[in-house]
């Protein structure tokens, strides 16, 4: 079971990294803005521009959904069932948490939550 304490410091981690989170995610997109109104000359500028823009939308949106599962994580420090794995219901152990604060599985769960993911074509960590 996790202590109070432990919870509190996850939860500051989890709010630093959301606040860290959105600053990125405005910030690029601000720079796919300009990247779009950005005016190619060629077809290697324009190829260079989508890419950039592409790869881009891609980060931007690992980092949305890192934000989403971080407000699950911290609904549940709310309804007091953080920590607990979302598969097999044990409790999800400390060290893994202070690596990934947000982490829904236990490291027993996760391949097998991977291997589904697989399976039916999409993945989310």
């Amino acid at each position: 079971m996790l202590k109070q304490k432990d919870i509190n410091i996850l939860k500051e981690q989890l709010l630093d990294r959301k606040n860290h989170l959105i600053e990125e995610t405005i910030s690029s997109k601000d720079i796919i803005k300009e990247l779009l109104n950005e005016k190619s000359y060629d077809d290697m500028d324009y190829a260079e521009i989508s890419t950039d823009s592409h790869n881009l939308n891609i980060l931007r949106d690992k980092q949305l959904q890192e934000i989403i599962e971080i407000d699950i994580a911290l609904k549940k420090i709310q309804d007091g069932t953080y920590g607990t794995c979302e598969m097999c219901d044990e409790q999800i152990g400390l060290k893994r948490l202070r690596i990934k604060p947000h982490a829904r599985f236990c490291i027993d769960c996760r391949p097998e939550y991977e291997r589904s993911l697989k399976s039916s074509g999409s993945l989310m960590k």
